[in-house]
């Protein structure tokens, strides 16, 4: 059986939002296919105009995926409640028994990993649960670090991690893509802890692969 990922979501405080507002993130949400393709195709549903569930068709990706769903979403002129928009994520590994041509009417060990999780979230914004329970040990603290960093981004750090975890660009090439100094690149990287997102990526990408080769 095929190991997938699925990524189940639903927007922060979205009742708080103006009706302009609204429209920007469900603008944002349409989006994010198009925002993560460079990371991995997907597929994704939107239901109750504020939740989505995606299927990260590359599962070592879901991670970055992740992560680069929530700089995007951050990165919108959202000024209501605590001034930024974002998203609870529950990325759930497994296998997949039966896919159709909805995520709504598939079924198998991801989706349900992935559906349970949120449901039992609380204050958090980004957790991972896979069938191996030595990696749900290692990356739940892991995990919960890198949720704290990036619930602080702003708006603008946001932008340009999303450019980063987009494509791995230098910081001379991001401060010409965004048209501003390296200076204030590197300045917004370090406050990021770009390298702390991407020691974390790279350790969730390499416990996948040996967990996935194994099953």
């Amino acid at each position: 059986m095929r190991t997938i990922a699925i990524i189940t979501g639903d927007i922060v405080d979205s009742t708080r939002l103006s009706p302009t507002e609204r429209d920007i993130m469900i603008r944002a949400l349409q989006s994010i296919p198009d925002i993560i393709r460079p990371i991995s195709r997907t597929s994704m549903e939107i239901f109750r105009g504020d939740s989505f569930q995606i299927h990260i068709e590359d599962e070592v990706k879901a991670a970055k995926a992740g992560i680069a769903i929530r700089a995007w979403l951050r990165a919108q002129p959202v000024v209501s409640g605590k001034g930024v928009l974002d998203a609870r994520l529950a990325i759930g590994i497994g296998g997949a028994d039966y896919q159709s041509d909805t995520l709504s009417t598939s079924d198998g060990e991801a989706y349900r990993l992935s559906g349970r999780l949120l449901d039992v979230m609380q204050k958090s914004r980004l957790e991972i649960v896979t069938p191996w329970a030595e990696v749900n040990v290692e990356l739940k603290l892991a995990t919960a670090f890198v949720d704290d960093i990036v619930t602080s981004w702003t708006q603008n750090q946001s932008k340009i991690m999303l450019l980063l975890l987009q494509t791995s660009k230098t910081h001379p090439e991001l401060a010409q893509e965004l048209d501003i100094s390296r200076q204030m690149v590197d300045k917004s990287l370090k406050a990021s802890k770009e390298d702390l997102i991407e020691s974390y990526i790279g350790r969730f990408e390499k416990l996948i692969i040996e967990h996935t080769k194994e099953s």
